[in-house]
């Protein structure tokens, strides 16, 4: 059994201020790039381009914050208008494509490409929200390397459910790289009752032709509001077929994930949650094999006025490394 143990400080206070770090999604066991299916978190517009609101400046740097092409920081600024609101984020880790170019003219070195994504969301009529992403990166010298790509991401209300859609176009090799095909999602949440039904496809292109990786994600969630926080829960039930854009590599999992958030001063709250997969199986040419994995997550806010502070502990017995405030953040509401 593999157990990961994350400690998160950071975030505002609960009932004053919107989430933006990765940080606080680490801690609730969530997608700490993309954002939660059903809990409210300013990540989600990673995922669902127009769910960001207020108006804050926020920066992220560390270990975690390199889930992908990019680097180690990252961070933007989101504004609210009359009846458009807008955000400008750079160096993002998601829906990278390029990778990095490198070169060798008596000394090798690597570059990281260049990274800005753009936020539109309507503040009347229909709801929705759009982002666009471009990335470049370019070494001129023994070995000229250069190349540029966007990528897209829309979502609206559609028969009351919340649609969105997400496509990162095929890219050409670099000197040193290897073409790129195309990565695609899209995904829906439904409110039913109390809870939120969600679902995704998201299919993550080779290199060269390789095999897609494809996961299909269906679930229910529920948070529960009290008067110092919330308590929450939900269900998926994922599907992985060629893992590692291998077609023998299938993986089918039911993780099961609840937690609570509680604030315990005017300047301090505190969460947890746990998860586990209550049913498991990985297939590998033709062999199958199971296993529990548990991941248990902690974390802490710190909140002074308009500025807030977050920050990551981990420790992840499976690679033997002990990580002391591996990620911060800063997030200033105005």
């Amino acid at each position: 059994m593999k157990k990961t143990l994350v400690v998160a400080a950071g975030l505002a206070v609960l009932s004053t201020s919107a989430f933006a770090t990765k940080s606080r999604m680490t801690a609730l066991n969530q997608d700490s790039g993309r954002g939660s299916y059903y809990m409210d978190d300013e990540r989600n517009a990673f995922r669902m381009a127009g769910s960001f609101s207020g108006n804050y400046v926020y920066v992220e740097h560390g270990a975690s914050a390199t889930s992908g092409v990019g680097g180690t920081a990252e961070g933007g600024f989101f504004r609210e208008g009359s009846s458009m609101s807008y955000g400008l984020y750079l160096n993002s880790s998601e829906h990278g494509q390029l990778g990095s170019a490198s070169a060798d003219g008596g000394t090798t070195f690597t570059v990281d490409p260049a990274r800005v994504d753009v936020f539109l969301r309507s503040n009347s009529g229909m709801n929705w929200g759009v982002r666009l992403g471009y990335e470049s990166v370019t070494i001129e010298g023994a070995t000229d390397q250069d190349g540029s790509a966007f990528d897209l991401s829309v979502n609206g209300e559609l028969a009351g459910a919340n649609v969105w859609f997400t496509y990162v176009p095929a890219t050409d090799s670099l000197t040193s790289g290897a073409d790129q095909e195309a990565d695609m999602s899209i995904g829906a949440t439904y409110g039913y009752g109390d809870h939120t039904l969600f679902a995704e496809y998201d299919s993550e292109g080779g290199a060269d032709g390789a095999d897609a990786e494809t996961t299909l994600t269906l679930g229910a969630g529920r948070t529960m509001s009290t008067d110092s926080g919330m308590f929450f829960y939900d269900i998926a039930l994922e599907s992985i077929s060629n893992e590692g854009h291998n077609d023998k590599v299938s993986k089918l999992a039911l993780p099961l994930t609840f937690g609570f958030e509680a604030q315990a001063t005017s300047w301090l709250s505190w969460r947890a949650s746990i998860q586990q997969s209550l049913f498991g199986s990985r297939d590998t040419d033709g062999k199958a094999s199971s296993a529990r994995t548990t991941t248990f997550g902690v974390g802490a806010s710190l909140n002074w006025g308009s500025l807030r502070l977050d920050g990551v502990v981990s420790n992840t017995a499976a690679i033997g490394t002990n990580d002391l405030m591996s990620n911060v953040s800063a997030v200033y509401n105005f």
